[in-house]
C-alpha cells in the first residue's frame, strides 16, 4: 500500500498526462480551424454564385431597356413593341423564352417576361436569372407605347 501512495505523490507520470492535455488541446484547435475554415469557403461560394445570377439579371435587363428606350431606325420612339410579344387575349408574354449556358457560369439561365396592366396601361418587365442554383429577379415597369416612346416608371 505504502508503494501506490508514494507512487501516487511522486512527479512520476505528470509529463505524460501533460503531453496528453496539450495534444488534446492542438487536436481541437486544428479541429476548430478546418471546421470554420469549410464554412468560411462555403458562404464565399454562395456569395459568388449570387454575384453571377444578379450579373446575369442586370445586364440583361439593361439590354432590353436599352432596346426600349432608345429610338428605332425605323421611326419608332421603341427599337422593340412590347404588345408585339404579349399573345392577343392575353396580358403577358415571353420576351425572350429561358436561354441556357452562359460561358464560365455554371447551370445558368435567364429568362424575360413582360405583363400588361389593362387598367393602367403599363407595363411590368421581369428578368429572371439562375446561376449554380442561385436565383436573382430584377423587375421593371414602363408606360406608353412603341410608336410614342416608352418611359421608366
Amino acid at each position: 500500500m505504502r508503494d501506490k501512495v508514494s507512487l501516487i505523490k511522486s512527479n512520476r507520470g505528470a509529463s505524460l498526462v501533460l503531453v496528453s492535455v496539450f495534444c488534446v488541446i492542438i487536436i481541437g484547435i486544428a479541429v476548430t480551424l478546418t471546421v470554420i475554415s469549410s464554412l468560411l469557403l462555403s458562404k464565399a461560394h454562395s456569395v459568388k454564385r449570387q454575384g453571377q445570377a444578379y450579373e446575369l439579371a442586370t445586364s440583361f435587363s439593361s439590354r432590353l431597356e436599352e432596346l426600349i428606350l432608345n429610338e428605332s431606325p425605323g421611326g419608332n420612339k421603341s427599337c422593340i413593341d412590347l404588345d408585339d410579344f404579349i399573345p392577343v387575349g392575353s396580358s403577358e408574354g415571353d420576351i425572350v423564352p429561358t436561354t441556357y449556358g452562359f460561358d464560365g457560369i455554371p447551370d445558368s439561365s435567364v429568362t424575360a417576361h413582360v405583363y400588361r396592366d389593362s387598367a393602367d396601361g403599363h407595363y411590368t418587365l421581369t428578368v429572371t436569372a439562375t446561376a449554380a442554383g442561385e436565383k436573382y429577379i430584377k423587375t421593371t415597369e414602363y408606360t406608353g407605347t412603341a410608336s410614342g416612346g416608352y418611359d421608366r416608371k
